[in-house]
Parts: C-alpha cells; sequence; structure tokens
C-alpha cells in the first residue's frame, strides 16, 4: 500500500548543510529514498509509464521502446503526442539496457510490476520504485506516480475530466450492463483478450456488460480463429499500432468468414481503434472514455 511520502533533509558537508531533499515511498515492493523533485528519470515501460509522465509534464531522460532492427525506436503512445527529441532508448521493457541507463546518471527510475526482477541490478545506478500496477488500477498506481514526481495537482485535474465523463455516461445510458463488449487483439492467425490504453478498466467503471464466452475465457492467452464466435458481442473493440504494421499484419484475420459473421461486425459495432494515442495511463482512459462516450451513448445500435 502506499503510504505518506515523508520528506528528510541529508548530507553535511563542513559547517555548512548541503541539503537534498528525498521522501520516502513505500509499497509492497519495499522502502525506497527517492528524491523530491527529480530530474532524471527513467521509465521501463513507454505505453504505460513514458506517456504518463509526459501527460503530467514530467519529461523523462531516458525510456525504453520498441525498436526493429536498423530502424529508430518507437516510443509507443508517444511520438504522436509529445517532442521525444530529448528522449534517450534504454533497450526493450523485456530487457532494459543497464549501461545506457548508467551513462544517463539518473536520480530516479521507474518500472511496472513484472520489471521487479530488474530492481536489484537497477538499484545500483540509481533508486528504483515499482508501481503495482497488475493488482491496482490505472487511476491507482497513476496517483503514486503523480506524487512519486509532485505532480498531484495535474492527475486530479485528470481524476477530474474522467469522473465527468463516466458521470455523463452513465446519465445517458441507464442500463449500461445489458450492453454488451468484448475487447481483444487481433494477430496474424489469433487473438487475446485484451483492451489497451484502459479500454477494460473504462468498460468496468461504466458498467457495461461482457459476453459470457469473455467471461469463460483467460486474458493473456493466444486463441485460435475458431474461438472468435465465443467472444461475440453487441460491441467488439480492437486496438492497433499504425507504427508497427498491426493493421496490415492482421487484414486477413479480419477478412475470414468467421469473423465477418460476427454479430457486432456484420452490424457495424466493431471499433477499430487507433492506440498510438491512447496509453495505458490517465490520458488513455480519457481518450478511451471519450471514446466510447461517443459511439455508445450518442448513437443507436442493435443489441444481440
Amino acid at each position: 500500500m502506499f503510504k505518506q511520502l515523508a520528506v528528510v533533509c541529508v548530507g553535511l558537508v563542513g559547517l555548512s548543510l548541503q541539503a537534498k531533499e528525498v521522501q520516502t515511498f513505500e509499497n509492497e515492493y519495499g522502502k525506497v529514498e527517492v528524491p523530491v523533485a527529480p530530474e532524471c528519470v527513467v521509465s521501463l515501460h513507454d505505453f504505460s509509464l513514458t506517456i504518463q509522465l509526459f501527460e503530467l509534464g514530467v519529461q523523462p531522460c531516458g525510456s525504453v521502446a520498441r525498436k526493429r532492427l536498423w530502424s529508430d525506436p518507437i516510443f509507443r503512445g508517444v511520438q504522436h503526442r509529445f517532442n521525444t527529441e530529448g528522449l534517450t532508448y534504454v533497450g526493450s521493457h523485456k530487457s532494459p539496457d543497464e549501461e545506457a541507463i548508467a551513462v544517463l546518471e539518473p536520480d530516479l527510475i521507474v518500472g511496472l510490476s513484472f520489471q521487479s526482477k530488474f530492481k536489484a541490478k537497477l538499484d545500483q545506478i540509481a533508486p528504483v520504485v515499482i508501481l503495482p500496477t497488475k493488482k491496482k488500477t490505472i487511476k491507482e498506481w497513476a496517483r503514486q506516480l503523480a506524487e512519486l514526481t509532485g505532480k498531484s495537482d495535474r492527475f486530479e485535474d485528470q481524476q477530474k475530466e474522467y469522473d465527468w465523463i463516466i458521470s455523463e455516461f452513465k446519465r445517458l445510458v441507464p442500463e449500461p450492463e445489458k450492453i454488451t463488449v468484448t475487447t481483444l487483439e487481433i494477430y496474424e492467425d489469433n487473438f487475446q483478450l485484451i483492451g489497451r490504453g484502459g479500454l477494460d478498466e473504462v468498460i468496468a467503471d461504466m458498467g457495461l456488460g461482457r459476453p459470457q464466452g469473455y467471461l469463460d475465457a483467460k486474458q493473456g492467452i493466444n486463441y485460435s480463429l475458431e474461438r472468435i464466435s465465443d467472444m461475440d458481442a453487441d460491441i467488439i473493440i480492437d486496438t492497433y499500432e499504425p507504427m508497427l504494421d498491426s493493421r496490415e499484419d492482421t487484414e486477413d484475420f479480419r477478412n475470414s468468414a468467421q469473423w465477418k459473421n460476427l454479430f457486432a461486425v456484420k452490424n457495424d459495432q466493431f471499433l477499430y481503434l487507433n492506440r498510438s494515442r491512447y496509453g495505458d495511463s490517465m490520458g488513455g482512459l480519457i481518450g478511451s472514455a471519450y471514446l466510447l462516450l461517443s459511439h455508445v451513448a450518442e448513437r443507436d445500435f442493435k443489441k444481440q
């Protein structure tokens, strides 16, 4: 659990006090002494952390990214929205480059739950904070990141806007649980149940329903095309990343008879959204919520 931050001053040189403000951050990954106003933050995940830092007004000095051979790195969810000229590529989210991080001399490194295995080594470079992204909602860990970087006021503005969208949706849609939604991600010959850009969180907050096939299935597992009919719903949502050619790579799947026979597809209730604008962040939640407000609350559509 995130506990209230404590500010202390450390450091004595001669007769003068050399003060450096630090704060104690504590959660299930332990206590970490971090600077109150970090000047060089390294992010271990572009689509979740780097984008949220930019949204808060904190420009990280380094970030992991997607990178193909002989190509420039792609900072997902960031490049279409913010200036990344001063952002240094430090490897992938599965294998961050320790040497590249050390060269930056960061005073804070931030990672996701599954990256706790990197903490011991990276702690030798700078304080490492692992956020409980696996167990907490985006809203919960984004609040922690805002407090960690001194941007709580900006976070509260984001939270206020998001809460308004949810309340407006519920005002316009009196029985949202009767509308079923499937969120997935299509690959070349299979799919997973994933709602990028916080879509799954938005759907839960709006009170929308899920088809039984979706409830019976598991996230993080690849399912074959033959299983797609089990996920049919009033609305189906997928997201694509244009910088990775994911729309082109999945065209055959979307041209299959199984796909075209789905209720949502036949009734033009398949939403195919560009996720480069919507990271797993507060901005992503807000953007995804506005999309659902427009596509669901402000239009007539058919139910199964």
